[in-house]
């Protein structure tokens, strides 16, 4: 299929709107140069040139077999949660009188310090059966929605309103928070070599700021058409919520499966070698029954592998929704919109084995890192080791961390074509390569831009949301604790227990850190959709600007404006640097 032509674009002089097979609105161009000259254009799956589009209209399976070894994957997952990992924690049997005659046997323990111990652990079980669903229910329920509450301000009230202002005063704030942070550690250094890194990385940050200083423009239409977009099809936020508490589950699943699989795995070796040695810290040790290599790589694979579809398959979804905004603007107006519904759908079944095989580049340029690693820090604790394979393993090391960044960065902007048309997961990344040659500049410093603002309200959410969850603790909870239990910290008063918190010593900090942390998680899931619904804004204008002229003419003319004053096209042109009928490409 041919690639969308990033660099002749042509001048679009009307537009009609159709109805094709598929029931979506599009768009028949006229050329300006041959009125005969006719091109129908699908909103919903646009492509710019290429004599076989009809394949990218109509959906299709794509990358099938990535899609059906990952349900293989997790079925095994699954078998192995339900059928092998209850039987491996049933054989687990703590005999508490059995510890309690192991700690006596030790000279330097007494029966003050062995009632102790069992007033300790009275104490622990009590408070997990009052505590736990108090902080759940006045402290952790409240605070997500107070900072999904917080990030709706934010994005309506600041974001919205002046996107432009806000990427100059991030920008210039990061820059300034660098400055401060390479002088200080110098100068605390006192270091003549650190002053030279010091020195070399400010010219680094300088030189960057006159680059992206001249972009903030266009960054802050891309802001705002994207929180349009989203702020029309708020659902969108909701399904991110639900897969980022699929991931979060997903996280304890799997440690469930990997410790319940291993102790049932290691018992049965246990009883079927009765003569080995299994004490860990005797000279003797024998690692018959230590785990498999493949079945170690095989759960680490499995856990990152599932966390990236987790993430990219939501990132399918908002880019699918946002691109139908930007072309078809009609289906993608309504807090659960057609584009919503039609877009996971998409994400879930046709497009689903893409996602995969991206996914799973990631994982093994993960578990390739994690194994250097591990190689790294075994390395490290041998004091043979020699110069060499260390200073190799750390370049190794490097690269491997390097690749990751790389394949994440890569499938940011591949996935946004996977949603957009439907491409498989190769011919994504053609179009990558093509988007980027056309406009690599432009997209990486505008996603740098954009990255700086999401990440400064990120943070405000976050700290709003820590000190409503302080406030809620100490006007709601002081003075209404029961004694329970006698208090942890000794100076504490009983009459001063928390409701939430019971004796917990400062209360209120404890429910700060989980209000920010729980704002930080909330506000980012936020954020990310609205990246990208930003990146996709971009994909769009550059693969489709008179398609997205017709649905946003407004929006478009001052993204296309900008543009032309950030690159200074007109006077490009005059001098014939640019052709005349590129109104749009540098």
């Amino acid at each position: 299929m041919g690639g969308p032509s990033y660099a002749e674009a042509t001048p679009i002089v009307n537009a009609t709107t159709f109805r094709n097979y598929g029931g979506s609105d599009g768009v028949a161009i006229h050329n300006n140069a041959d009125e005969a000259d006719v091109v129908v254009v699908p909103l919903m799956n646009v492509v710019v040139d290429g004599p076989d589009s009809e394949s990218a209209i109509a959906p299709k399976w794509r990358d099938l077999p990535f899609a059906i070894l990952f349900w293989a994957h997790l079925a095994v997952m699954i078998w192995l949660g339900v059928s092998v990992a209850p039987k491996g924690f049933e054989m687990v049997h703590v005999n508490l009188q059995e510890l309690e005659d192991q700690v006596r046997k030790s000279d330097d323990v007494t029966e003050e310090d062995i009632h102790h111990l069992e007033d300790i652990i009275s104490e622990a079980a009590i408070y997990m059966e009052v505590y736990p669903s108090r902080i759940a229910i006045f402290l952790v329920i409240p605070c997500c929605i107070l900072a999904f509450v917080f990030g709706l301000i934010g994005m309506n009230a600041i974001l919205k309103p002046c996107p432009r202002t806000m990427v100059y005063t991030c920008l210039i704030s990061t820059v300034v928070w660098t400055v401060i942070g390479l002088l200080a550690s110098a100068i605390a250094s006192g270091q003549v070599f650190l002053y030279v890194l010091s020195g070399l990385s400010l010219f680094g940050v300088g030189y960057f700021v006159r680059l992206a200083w001249k972009m903030v423009p266009f960054a802050g239409i891309n802001l705002k058409f994207a929180l349009e977009g989203i702020g029309r099809n708020g659902g969108i936020f909701i399904v991110a919520f639900l897969f980022a508490v699929i991931g979060f589950f997903w996280v304890f699943y799997w440690f469930y499966v990997l410790i319940g699989t291993f102790m049932y795995q290691n018992n049965r070796c246990q009883e079927s070698h009765p003569d080995e040695n299994f004490d860990m810290s005797s000279d003797d040790y024998s690692d018959v029954c230590d785990p498999p290599v493949p079945v170690v790589l095989f759960f680490i694979l499995s856990l990152y592998w599932t966390g990236s579809i987790v993430l990219n398959t939501m990132q399918v979804c908002v880019a699918g929704v946002m691109a139908t905004f930007c072309l078809d603007k009609s289906d993608a107006d309504g807090c659960c919109s057609p584009a919503i519904w039609g877009s996971l759908f998409r994400s879930m079944t046709y497009s689903f084995g893409s996602i995969c095989f991206g996914s799973l580049l990631q994982a093994i340029a993960a578990v390739l890192r994690y194994l250097i690693d591990s190689a790294r820090s075994k390395r490290e604790q041998n004091s043979d080791a020699g110069a060499c394979g260390t200073v190799l393993l750390c370049i190794v090391g490097c690269l491997a961390e390097l690749l990751e960044d790389l394949l994440r960065a890569f499938n940011q902007w591949a996935y946004i074509f996977v949603g957009l048309y439907g491409f498989s997961y190769i011919e994504s990344g053609k179009r990558v390569m093509e988007l980027f040659q056309a406009r690599g500049f432009t997209a990486i410093i505008t996603d740098n831009l954009v990255g700086y603002v999401l990440g400064f309200a990120s943070t405000i959410v976050a700290l709003a949301t820590a000190f409503t969850a302080w406030l809620i603790e100490h006007s709601f909870s002081k003075g209404k604790g029961e004694p329970l239990m006698e208090p942890f910290d000794p100076t504490v008063d009983v009459n001063d227990y928390s409701y939430i918190f019971g004796p917990l010593p400062m209360p209120g900090l404890w429910a700060a850190v989980i209000g920010f942390v729980i704002g930080l998680w909330v506000a980012s899931v936020m954020m990310n959709v609205i990246k990208g619904a930003i990146n996709t804004v971009i994909v769009c204008w550059a693969d489709s600007p008179a398609v997205m002229e017709v649905q946003h003419p407004l929006l478009t003319q001052e993204l296309s404006n900008t543009y032309r004053s950030v690159f200074d096209l007109d006077t490009m042109q005059a001098s014939g640097t640019v052709p005349q009928s590129t109104p749009l490409i540098v």
